[in-house]
């Protein structure tokens, strides 16, 4: 059986919650079942999702609450949602408790360093130095935008290389990292654009999106779907061979 990976929605619009199709679309191009995880109430268990699924995809969404991180808010924040704040970050945080593979992809990317206890900047106007601009102004979400640079030392650099031309949307970015969060790419303005886990089987968070690329047949956005997938399949056979290695 294929593994299942929960895919937690974006966020709200209207009185509708929604995922973008192309998350779900990369996860079962690469041989993964979507199942699509709604926002829910803090005090909701949600050890049910943790058990059926054998991966998670973090995905992109809205800015971040400030207070979230002791700040008072600045010139440059977005449209926020605490519940959704609240949510994605604790069940990050069980995610990560049970050691399950996960991606998070641009937000998603910042909910796991936040589930570790590290921090965002409001407005890359915050950061050190002269950020160039990241909110991607072409009409075609799929161009590429900018170049990235990888750590050699990384898993991302065994997927893609020294070097990736990615596409960007955001205007938000890791500041302090948290515990046992590794920065694993950067831009040449030194912001942050994919971090790794310590400790964990499976967990990178990107700030571009390659969900986009999957389909187009991008070599370093399938192999980095490729491999979370295959962790997923590791964490599914751990659940039926209990006591066995993978």
């Amino acid at each position: 059986m294929k593994p299942v990976v929960g895919i937690l929605c974006c966020g709200f619009d209207g009185k509708n919650q929604f995922v973008t199709d192309t998350y779900v679309r990369a996860v079962r191009i690469s041989g993964g079942i979507p199942l699509l995880i709604p926002i829910l109430p803090q005090d909701f268990p949600i050890n049910s999702y943790l058990d059926i699924c054998d991966g998670f995809l973090l995905p992109g969404g809205g800015d971040f609450t400030p207070f979230l991180f002791n700040e008072d808010p600045l010139p440059g924040v977005g449209q926020t949602n605490l519940s959704v704040d609240l949510f994605q970050i604790h069940f990050a945080e069980e995610i990560l408790k049970r050691h399950l593979p996960v991606i998070g992809i641009c937000r998603g990317m910042q909910v796991l360093n936040a589930a570790c206890g590290g921090s965002i900047y409001q407005d890359l106007s915050c950061q050190p130095g002269d950020p160039f601009l990241h909110m991607q102004t072409s009409q075609n979400r799929s161009d590429m935008w900018h170049q990235i640079f990888i750590a050699k030392d990384s898993h991302l650099h065994e997927l893609t290389g020294d070097t990736l031309y990615t596409n960007s949307f955001h205007h938000q970015s890791v500041h302090l990292l948290g515990k046992n969060v590794h920065a694993c790419a950067h831009t040449s303005d030194g912001t942050v654009e994919a971090i790794e886990i310590e400790g964990q089987p499976f967990a990178l968070g990107v700030q571009w999106h390659p969900e986009r690329f999957v389909k187009k047949g991008d070599q370093p956005s399938i192999k980095i779907f490729s491999s979370f997938i295959e962790s997923a399949k590791g964490y599914q056979s751990q659940k039926k061979h209990p006591g066995q290695s993978n």
